[in-house]
């Protein structure tokens, strides 16, 4: 079976290509990206095939869907903040180019790499199914997906099987975002306790959402056509998480905390701030990270489980410790990373 993997050089598609390398050898592996670097380094180390390139070009999209079986498709721009069009095109319009670059190559199936964003609203969720959907989306992150994700389940036929993967939060080695910024912004001192500190949230081990894609590209026809929540076994208690990283990483401990309320309603001022101005980076504050951090978000994972065959082996403790291990290699060079 011949596999490619769009994003390969990003933190999912990188540790995938690697995954596969070392417990499904007899697979023959190619990946796209633009880190020229790291693409090298990747092909090395694996023996994969790098592609690089823009999956906006289908003259592209179709070079590397050429003799391929299965594409993992984990390219795609992330964030809470910028413009729709930015992300349209970088989410919406690739998944666009691969599907039609599929179908006309004679790929077999395509599993698309989706976000539980679509469900955030700024309240509260226990336990959301796959087919909850809030009155509008909170950001153009969240809309586009949906829109690659509805794009990818129109596209499933016969011809062309495919499925998405919704993951929330996923973390492990080699993540350079979500527990990142969060050491990042307390060295900085501006890391905030957000509310009371009960509210509990589904994580992500980069190990479980390995599991779930070896069941999504290895499993049988029956498992495409749908699209499934991933998360690890049992939710986590966001702040006490946080307060565990930090003292593994013998951080001092947070000294502050915020009321929901004021919290939000700075954010929001921060924000209406930022556009008058007509800035267009990411605020420090906004009403979005705010909710992110006072909120319970939980998934349910139930369809995954029964369906796609996903068992999640992972805890989160295991998957803490094992990142911050690697963060400690060399912490400066991965802080710099962040500046």
């Amino acid at each position: 079976m011949r596999v490619l993997i769009t994003g390969g050089t990003g933190f999912i598609g990188g540790h995938y290509l690697g995954h596969l390398r070392q417990h499904h050898p007899e697979l023959r592996l190619f990946f796209s990206g633009r880190d020229l670097q790291k693409g090298h380094q990747l092909a090395a180390a694996t023996g994969a095939h790098f592609y690089r390139g823009d999956l906006e070009d289908i003259a592209y999209c179709n070079l590397i869907c050429k003799d391929v079986d299965v594409v993992v498709h984990c390219a795609g721009k992330s964030g809470i903040w910028g413009d729709y069009e930015a992300y349209y095109r970088a989410n919406v319009i690739p998944t666009e180019q691969l599907l039609a670059a599929a179908l006309k190559n004679g790929v077999g199936r395509l599993v698309n790499l989706g976000s539980p964003s679509v469900y955030f609203d700024f309240n509260d969720h226990l336990n959301i199914t796959e087919d909850y959907l809030p009155p509008r989306f909170a950001d153009n992150y969240a809309r586009s997906k949906y829109q690659a994700e509805t794009r990818v389940q129109r596209a499933h036929c016969e011809q062309l099987r495919t499925l998405s993967l919704r993951p929330r939060f996923v973390v492990g080695p080699g993540d350079r975002t979500t527990l990142p910024r969060v050491i990042a912004s307390h060295q900085r001192g501006q890391l905030v306790q957000i509310g009371e500190g009960r509210n509990i949230v589904s994580m992500t081990s980069i190990d479980n959402l390995m599991q779930a894609l070896d069941c999504a590209v290895l499993g049988p026809d029956e498992v495409c056509g749908d699209l499934y929540n991933i998360a690890d076994p049992d939710p986590v208690n966001l702040w006490d998480t946080i307060n565990e990283l930090l003292r593994l990483l013998a951080m001092p401990p947070m000294q502050h905390k915020l009321p929901y309320g004021i919290a939000y309603g700075l954010a929001a001022v921060t924000e209406a701030g930022m556009r008058v101005l007509r800035r267009r980076h990411e605020p420090v504050l906004t009403r979005h990270q705010v909710a992110i951090m006072g909120n319970s978000f939980t998934l349910n994972t139930d369809r995954a489980q029964r369906r796609l065959g996903y068992q999640p082996a992972y805890i989160f403790e295991q998957t803490l410790k094992g990142f911050v291990e690697w963060w400690r290699e060399d912490a400066q060079c991965h802080y710099n990373a962040l500046r």
